[in-house]
């Protein structure tokens, strides 16, 4: 049975008995250490962080924090809430059973939580949580300003970082990002997107020895899997360009990704991206095709894998399908029709 929590022992002081459900409370349950509060009951109470901001009681509705064998809730009237102010250092009205609680979300971004207390004064927005809040984005909003005056507008907002702690922001760019969310114009390229829309295609070498046995020496293989596409949805041209000029290595981690298991379990295994490139449709070259079969190279075309697959797919489900009609035409006959149920 868990512990009671603070709520059930006051309840239970004031003559309630388990099978009573007090006012704003669920059902008495041990495994939630007695009472717990509704959620109406919870939006109803305001509380106070140690430095006087004020939280309504929505930010506590769902689920709470365990650390050093305390539930902080509000059960326990010390729910947690996120620090607005995200400082470097741990605030010294904290609740010292939190002192070594801290999260880095990154370098930049640390997070400490405060427990609260309720308290009767009127929730109000200044003086709250959340305006403490909104003032760090707003400070973000116009830092963001400054810091796209200094990239000369070269900076994409989604793809950047802001640090709470360090009130700093950090810049990134990963193409394959922008053709997911479609952008009509392309901040880091500075110029509006093609609307001429294609994909990412790549090959994959794989290479490996297969090892020999008896009389039978070890021999290298080598298969190249042509034709992969990358983008699950076609992409304006302009952002599949990108992807072949910047996104490489995402593509190289994506395919290592994949592989692991292969390249855990056999050393001598290589595997490389080759031929990658943006076209509005994959083709073939033949040529290249008979040259690395002519040098002892498995080629493998995704499309024909693909097909093959849909193909044997088709095939299943059609003798399934002839099978449930066999099973049925035979339980007719030795049945009959009146004898079947629904």
């Amino acid at each position: 049975m868990k512990e009671l929590n603070e709520l059930t022992r006051r309840l239970l002081a004031e003559g309630w008995s388990p099978e009573d459900t007090p006012p704003g409370t669920h059902p008495y349950k041990d495994y939630y250490g007695g009472w717990t509060y509704t959620g109406d009951a919870i939006r109803a109470m305001v509380w106070e962080t140690p430095c006087g901001l004020l939280a309504g009681g929505s930010h506590f509705l769902n689920g709470y924090m365990s650390y050093n064998g305390i539930d902080w809730r509000p059960e326990n009237g010390n729910p947690v809430i996120t620090c607005p102010v995200f400082p470097s250092e741990p605030c010294p009205l904290r609740d010292p059973c939190l002192n070594r609680e801290r999260y880095d979300l990154h370098s930049d971004d640390v997070i400490y939580q405060c427990s609260c207390h309720q308290t009767d004064r009127p929730y109000t927005y200044a003086g709250s949580v959340d305006e403490a809040h909104d003032r760090v984005w707003k400070e973000a909003d116009e830092l963001w300003e400054v810091f796209k005056a200094q990239h000369k507008g070269r900076v994409c907002r989604h793809q950047s970082h802001y640090g709470r702690t360090t009130k700093t922001w950090q810049a990134f760019y990963d193409p394959t990002d922008c053709a997911r969310m479609g952008c009509t114009y392309c901040d880091v390229l500075a110029k509006e997107t093609d609307q001429h829309k294609g994909n990412v295609f790549y090959d994959i070498r794989k290479s490996w020895t297969l090892k020999g046995e008896g009389l039978f020496p070890d021999q290298p293989r080598t298969v190249i899997e042509k034709g992969i596409k990358l983008l699950k949805r076609k992409a304006s041209m302009t952002i599949c360009e990108a992807i072949v000029k910047y996104g490489r290595h995402t593509i190289e981690d994506r395919v290592r990704l994949n592989h692991h298991h292969e390249l855990f379990f056999d050393k001598t295994l290589k595997i490389e991206v080759i031929n990658l490139r943006a076209a509005k449709v994959n083709t073939r070259d033949i040529k290249q095709d008979l040259q690395d079969i002519a040098n002892g190279i498995e080629v493998i075309h995704t499309i024909d894998s693909e097909k093959a697959a849909k193909e044997q797919k088709r095939a299943r489900r059609k003798a399934a399908k002839e099978q449930r009609i066999r099973k049925v035409e035979k339980m007719i006959l030795t049945q009959g029709w009146e004898e079947l149920d629904d």
